[in-house]
């Protein structure tokens, strides 16, 4: 059975590829002044001026992935004390103008870590509709060598969960980077494009590639259910286009690397009718390997499908829940499947499965009766698709896809929601 790495209450996926694990500095998730490295973190601002502020707090309603909390930053830059007329001795009534533009953030400190073998910075964000938000603001890392830093300007924030990888290269006042101390977020004039309102982040990390990820999106899915019964053939030309979702970008890599998405690419799609639960599956994949068989299939080329009847939730190895893997070949030399929950492999009758030739495209109809599940309209149930490839000689030799599972606490699963429609 495949690894899964838990980590209290937060959603942590490490890669298992070579290489160093990403640096986590924070994901909020214990609601703690000090970061994850230790270090002390808080809110800064003009203590003078009461008409601005900056207020820092931990929300366990709006969080990114499957539990915790983000970081909720509440700012006011528009400063009561700013362009203040003053009164001057060569015109009383028209006095200068004092600039005097307010600005503050939120810091957090660290033990100086070693950067050198890192290349991004990574995060999410998202600002709050209600209550209104900047699309942009700045963020700076320090070393202690210089007195400012001109830092990079985040852009293009939304009221959705928004994931920034952003180029160390990019903090370019950095003179030693085996040494980086402290991140800082500015709220100021000309770097926000508006001044007061409230954004959420979360999960704040150092990688060594712009795709390693500690947390998956949590997402749902609505299946229709078609007018026909679609072939079970290994073609998908009957799957309507619409209904595809793609997990190909970069938040959707739960571990390992790969050379592009020429590499490792996956999109699928779901229909039900009254006896089936159908799953296509349509992949990129530049070698077709599985030297597996039974409950090793994991390892190598392989699609795992997962669906939970009884809720989103469920205990690791449940077997009222479902760990289906269907791979393309084995070291049976044909394709091969496994529900590991069961600990067997699935019958015919229970599933059915068709490879193309390439071994890129799969088509399963997954019997109602054997995931214990009676259909109809707004049914819903847990749901989650990963696809884990393995290279024998492109460099990258591993690397996995997921759509929508994490870790709540130390011992449940919490997948994606699919509704019968």
């Amino acid at each position: 059975m495949r690894r899964l790495i838990l980590a209290g209450a937060a959603v942590m996926f490490l890669p298992l590829a070579a290489g160093a694990a990403p640096i986590l500095l924070d994901n909020f998730n214990e609601a703690k002044k000090d970061n994850a490295l230790g270090g002390a973190t808080g809110t800064w601002f003009d203590p003078e001026d009461k008409s601005v502020f900056c207020n820092a707090d931990y929300d366990d309603k709006v969080f990114f992935g499957a539990a915790g909390r983000s970081l909720r930053l509440d700012y006011k830059i528009d400063s009561q004390r700013e362009n203040v007329k003053v009164p001057t001795n060569y015109s009383v009534s028209n006095p200068a103008t004092k600039d005097n533009q307010a600005f503050n953030g939120y810091y957090s400190l660290f033990p100086p870590q070693d950067l050198t073998n890192y290349t991004h910075l990574i995060f999410w964000v998202k600002g709050d509709a209600d209550k209104g938000f900047t699309r942009s603001f700045k963020i700076e890392l320090k070393d202690g060598q210089n007195t400012a830093y001109a830092g990079y300007r985040v852009t293009g924030i939304t009221d959705q969960w928004r994931r920034y990888a952003v180029p160390l290269r990019e903090f370019r006042d950095i003179k030693d980077w085996a040494n980086v101390k402290e991140l800082v977020f500015v709220f100021a004039q000309g770097d926000v494009t508006r001044k007061d309102g409230t954004l959420y982040l979360d999960d704040f990390y150092f990688s060594e590639t712009a795709e390693q990820n500690i947390s998956i999106p949590e997402e749902s899915y609505a299946a229709a259910r078609g007018a026909q019964a679609p072939a079970v053939d290994g073609a998908i030309n009957d799957w309507p286009r619409k209904r595809w979702r793609d997990i190909s970008d970069s938040e959707y890599v739960e571990k390992g690397a790969r050379s592009g998405k020429a590499d490792a690419s996956a999109r699928w799609a779901v229909r039900w009718d009254a006896q089936y639960l159908y799953v296509a599956v349509a992949l990129k994949d530049n070698e077709v390997v599985n030297r597996e068989i039974g409950d090793g299939l994991w390892k190598d080329d392989c699609v795992e499908i997962y669906v939970s009847p009884n809720g989103r939730e469920f205990a690791w190895g449940d077997p009222s829940a479902f760990q289906l893997g269907f791979a393309p070949t084995s070291s049976a030399g044909n394709p091969a499947r496994w529900a590991w929950f069961q600990r067997r492999a699935p019958t015919d009758k229970e599933t059915q499965v068709v490879w193309n030739k390439k071994g890129n495209v799969m088509e399963a109809a997954i019997a109602w009766s054997f995931l214990g599940v009676t259909p109809g309209v707004n049914r819903d149930m847990g749901f989650a698709v990963a696809f884990h490839d393995r290279d024998l000689l492109d460099g990258t030799p591993e690397c996995k896809l997921t759509w929508s599972i994490g870790s709540v606490g130390t011992a449940r699963v919490k997948v994606g929601r699919l509704v019968l429609q």
